[in-house]
């Protein structure tokens, strides 16, 4: 059984020889304009209304395919069925005929043909609806019984609407004409041209639903309860809410209907690349860039926002609240509970409180038992006394707010004149919006608040529609119905015309050319970074070579290694006495600082400074850059930097064996020669990614 409040409607397109043509050159033929209208309607149920059902009947096609025609012989020709009620989809769409026939069908059979289908191909509680696309320049052949078929659509509430000619004009007359008349008088149907039609179909609008209710109690204090019932008034969704993957049939060049894509989610440890089960995983939290574990006996610690509730902490200012305070991604909009005459009585009390003392409500909203608690403001809302309610709107917390100081502007050198004043006054009244359209709109006002789409979902929804149709060419450019959107109304760019030249003339503007300084260039070293001083000029800075920093960098006294030239400022340090057990720890720094924080993916310096301070290390204690070493491809497989690890094994940058150094201080004891030359074995571990399938790789690089 269908579901409620679904659409089933049939769309009767002519394709005979009677709309081949278009009455005027310039102008498009019937069924070109019948066959746009149609790939709207049926992209605006895929996109708002996929649970609709939807049907195609060609009339004038040189098929003969509907079960009444198999029924009567000799009648219900040239109609076919190109696709029965369906969910909408895109296959309807790419079955639709590129040009008209030269064949000819009667719209009054095309009509019986389509209610039978509605008749037995739905179920339920269905709005039956028919759309019926013609120019009634083939006239019809009515029998004794259109007065039966008119009252069998009444009883069987089909709807019958007529887009194309305007029926209820003067100038069209006959007897075809005056039937169609009553088909859409007793049904409770429209006709419409196919410029209003496009003109309604022309943005994708969301789909209309009923905003959920949600009951609670409103409780101000701890003896105060209000039955309340809150709905969204206003929510900011994405345009696309799921997007479903599909294997690409590379033949047919659409999603194949025999592979898809399958998820599957395993835990694998980090030391031995081992599968653990679900229930030997310890739940953590992350403090910073610790993980902390958290045991079935600490849950009982952890913070519990308590059963749903909206309370309300206290009342301020109106004033207090400003703009920049507000946060959420929506408007919901408060009233009494439904059915209680006493609990809206309070409501509007409380509201009319708040709005004779200018003040609103703080209140703390849990939506439900466990979510987060969410801080929010109630303003009262009185619209001429025949709408009131308070609108609930979530509140920032404080560190979320960023405070920005900018210089005072009340100053005897930013006062305005009083010409200046009003000619920025006649600006703001030039640019009214609410009178912003000449006589070729039917509003005045421009953008209406409730009407005006966002040109950025209309077009992601064009690309997808695009997209779906022609899977192999690029995107097309935004239609003109969309730029038009950005584009200043006629009116108002005329209005502002003459106000904006003479705000030209009032404030005259001057360029100030900012001369650079010219200053002896710092450069002070650190561990991780170089830092200029103010007075060097910032747009000669990227075309400083590395050549010339480094010789900035040597005229300087070393006092530290840096990341510029690590190796000359070892050499320096050195050479003033210190040892490389005092400077082990910067030496490491510096060239984890070059591996780890690189852009471009060269890591010549880091592997020449690990050279270097792997030749004194061989000259002086092995255990310095042994021990940093082990960690070190540690942390390198943990970071997934393979690549690095294969280039210390090429550059024999591995661990120092006893044979290179002559000194017998070692920190691994000497029990077997042949399993001691190496302090430790110096290949890549099994748990790195060279062992993980290729199938985990390709899993991780979707994540």
């Amino acid at each position: 059984m269908a579901p409620l409040n679904v659409d089933a409607t049939i769309i009767v397109m002519d394709i005979g020889r009677n709309v081949s043509e278009s009455e005027d050159k310039n102008d498009k033929s019937f069924f070109k304009s019948a066959r746009e209208c149609v790939i709207r309607i049926i992209e605006r149920k895929i996109m708002s209304r996929p649970k609709d059902l939807i049907g195609i009947i060609l009339l004038g096609s040189k098929k003969t395919n509907n079960v009444l025609a198999e029924q009567c012989d000799g009648a219900f020709r040239h109609i076919e069925v190109l696709c029965e009620l369906t969910a909408p989809n895109w296959q309807v769409l790419r079955d639709l005929p590129e040009k008209a026939l030269k064949k000819e069908g009667d719209w009054f059979e095309a009509l019986i043909v389509a209610a039978e289908r509605l008749k037995n191909s739905t179920f339920g509680k269905v709005n039956k609806k028919v759309i019926l696309m013609t120019n009634f320049q083939h006239p019809a052949v009515i029998g004794d019984n259109s007065e039966q078929v008119l009252n069998g659509f009444v009883e069987d509430k089909i709807e019958v609407d007529i887009i194309g000619p305007e029926i209820f004009d003067d100038v069209y007359k006959g007897d075809d004409i005056d039937l169609a008349r009553k088909f859409v008088e007793v049904t409770d149907g429209v006709n419409v041209t196919f410029e209003n039609a496009m003109r309604y179909l022309l943005f994708h609008r969301k789909k209309a639903v009923t905003p959920m209710l949600w009951n609670v109690g409103l409780s101000i204090g701890e003896s105060i309860s209000i039955p309340v019932s809150v709905y969204g008034r206003i929510r900011d969704e994405t345009v696309i809410k799921k997007w479903q993957k599909a294997v690409k049939n590379p033949v047919t060049n659409t999603a194949s209907t025999v592979e898809g894509v399958y998820r599957n989610t395993k835990f694998i440890s980090t030391e031995n690349q081992t599968e653990v089960e679900a229930e030997n995983i310890i739940p953590a939290y992350m403090y910073g860039g610790f993980a902390v574990p958290i045991s079935s006996t600490n849950e009982s610690m952890l913070y519990n926002s308590g059963d749903k509730c909206l309370s309300i902490y206290g009342f301020t200012n109106t004033d207090n609240i400003k703009w920049h305070n507000l946060t959420g991604n929506g408007v919901s909009y408060l009233f009494g509970r439904k059915g209680n005459k006493k609990a809206q009585a309070t409501i509007d009390t409380l509201i009319h409180c708040l709005k004779d003392l200018n003040m609103v409500g703080i209140v703390r909203r849990v939506y439900n038992k466990g979510n987060a608690p969410v801080m929010h403001v109630l303003f009262p809302v009185i619209d001429n006394n025949d709408f009131i309610c308070l609108s609930l709107v979530a509140l920032c917390f404080k560190e979320d707010i960023k405070s920005m100081a900018f210089p005072p502007t009340n100053l005897k050198k930013y006062n305005s004149s009083e010409e200046q004043i009003n000619a920025f006054k006649d600006l703001i009244k030039a640019m009214d919006l609410m009178n912003a359209n000449d006589e070729n709109y039917d509003d005045k006002e421009a953008f209406p608040v409730a009407e005006t789409v966002n040109p950025s979902i209309q077009y992601i929804l064009d690309c997808i529609a695009f997209r779906a149709m022609n899977p192999g060419k690029p995107l097309p450019q935004p239609r003109d119905d969309i730029i038009m959107l950005f584009k200043v109304p006629s009116l108002v760019e005329k209005r502002a015309r003459e106000p904006v030249d003479r705000l030209k003339k009032l404030f005259v503007l001057k360029e100030i050319e900012i001369k650079a300084k010219k200053g002896k260039q710092k450069v002070n070293n650190t561990n991780n970074s170089t830092s200029f001083n103010n007075d060097i000029v910032t747009e000669d800075v990227p075309k400083m070579n590395l050549q010339l920093l480094q010789k900035l960098h040597l005229s300087e006294e070393v006092t530290s290694i840096g990341t510029i030239d690590p190796i000359s400022d070892m050499k320096a340090l050195l050479n003033k006495g210190k040892t490389l057990a005092d400077l082990k720890l910067e030496i490491v720094e510096v060239i984890e600082n070059l591996i780890y924080i690189n852009f471009d993916d060269d890591y010549t310096k880091a592997l020449e400074t690990m050279r270097f301070f792997r030749t004194e290390s061989v000259n002086n204690e092995p255990s310095h850059y042994n021990d940093w070493l082990v960690t070190f491809k540690s942390n390198l497989m943990e970071r997934q930097k393979n690549n690095v690890l294969h280039m210390i094994i090429e550059e024999k940058l591995n661990l120092i064996t006893k044979d290179e150094n002559s000194s017998s201080s070692f920190t691994l004891e000497d029990t077997n020669k042949e399993d001691s030359q190496l302090y430790e074995n110096d290949t890549i571990p099994n748990s790195t990614e060279l062992l993980i399938s290729s199938e985990l790789n390709d899993l991780y690089d979707e994540m």
